[in-house]
């Protein structure tokens, strides 16, 4: 999910970026070009960032399975736990 997140804000920052050379999108004069530019650039900035963020990991947990009691216990096999 932080994947698809990351890749419509790092989307949206292009978009963001390239309004200031879009002709027939019009701009408000109370907003410079500069502005725009440094707040697209922030904001693929934080996409990729969602994008590479921590992975889970997909290794699951094993446990070991013991037969018998006390010091005579032999591992006679390994149970996935987690996902």
């Amino acid at each position: 999910m932080n994947k698809l997140i990351g890749y419509l804000i790092a989307l949206a920052g292009l978009v963001i970026l390239a309004l200031p050379f879009m002709t027939f999108v019009p701009i408000p004069a109370q907003i410079k070009p500069m502005y725009l530019m440094i707040g697209g650039i922030a904001a693929i900035i934080l996409g990729i960032a969602l994008t590479l963020g921590p992975k889970r990991s997909k290794i699951e947990k094993e446990v070991p399975i013991y037969e018998g009691e006390g010091k005579k216990r032999k591992i006679v096999g390994y149970q996935r736990i987690g996902k």
